[in-house]
């Protein structure tokens, strides 16, 4: 059974794909463990930089566990979701700077 999920050697020489959290197209692909590899986790979705850096300053890696291991379900989070709106409006080939959310300086991590 062939895997058909691309990685970024796969990428690397062709036309940038579309990133599945933004839609923009993924010039900086990054493989995002969906469940944190501290964690246990092993799968991985090819995303782009931007919603990579995104997803770890909304959440925390327990946070990526237990609630947030999809990609729809990262989605379905109001605070992620407005600032994915934010990274979908901006240019793929660029990069920007994505802060901790307040929600998650706060928490203690276990």
């Amino acid at each position: 059974m062939e895997n058909t999920k691309p990685t970024l050697k796969d990428i690397a020489n062709g036309p940038p794909l579309l990133c599945p959290i933004c839609e923009r197209p993924n010039f900086h692909p990054s493989d995002h463990h969906m469940i944190p590899r501290s964690r246990g986790g092993k799968s991985t979705e090819t995303i782009c930089a931007d919603c990579h850096r995104a997803c770890h300053a909304c959440f925390s890696n327990k946070e990526l566990e237990t609630t947030f291991n999809t990609i729809e379900k990262l989605l379905s989070n109001e605070t992620f979701a407005g600032t994915v709106k934010f990274i979908a409006k901006q240019d793929p080939a660029g990069k920007i700077k994505t802060k901790n959310s307040k929600d998650r300086s706060k928490k203690k991590y276990t």
